[in-house]
């Protein structure tokens, strides 16, 4: 039979290295909207027209360029009503890189953009202005046309037009400038 410290010592050690193999130290930390805009060059409403995924010029990582037509621009300035947004992850014909932090879009969403310059090295070349989404996964506000309603990954705003515009011009001392006619209707 095993002594008490020596069973102590065995069961210290066996939680230890759960712990040390778990993804406990990898938890996303929440980043607030008013960081978000802050740290932002440029914050907008847009739908995702198309997307589409290539290797960077490294051919180690693979991107998604997203084509985005932009509604209204909260902060920043935009020659073009047409920007794309690079997110980390996609597929490339039979390959596929998933990035857990990454923002993952869909042809068709729709919402708020807080975004940065992209300064990744890619492989593509394109004539629109190229960014990505500060913050990752967390640079996005989806809406929910049909409710009226709206989320990101931490937060749910129950009025878009009541809850969300209202907060981005006033974190941003102006009010939004119309780039496009949206083609949508906000409850």
């Amino acid at each position: 039979m095993m002594k008490k410290p020596v069973m102590n010592k065995i069961l210290f050690f066996f939680i230890a290295l759960v712990l040390i193999s778990t993804d406990l130290w990898a938890q996303l930390q929440a980043v607030s909207l008013e960081q978000r805009v802050e740290n932002s060059s440029l914050v907008f409403e847009g739908k995702v027209l198309r997307k589409s995924s290539f290797w960077d010029a490294d051919h180690r990582h693979i991107y998604t360029s997203n084509l985005v037509s932009v509604y209204k621009v909260f902060k920043g300035e935009l020659s073009n009503s047409i920007v794309e947004v690079i997110t980390i992850g996609g597929m490339v014909g039979n390959q596929m890189e998933k990035v857990s932090y990454g923002l993952d879009l869909q042809e068709g969403a729709l919402g708020i953009f807080t975004c940065i310059p992209n300064n990744t090295k890619l492989s593509s070349t394109s004539k629109n202005l190229r960014l990505r989404p500060y913050a990752e996964i967390q640079g996005f506000i989806s809406y929910d046309l049909a409710s009226g309603t709206a989320r990101d990954v931490f937060k749910v705003y129950k009025n878009i037009s009541g809850e969300i515009y209202p907060v981005l011009q006033k974190l941003t001392h102006s009010n939004y400038k119309v780039m496009n006619k949206a083609d949508f209707k906000i409850k």
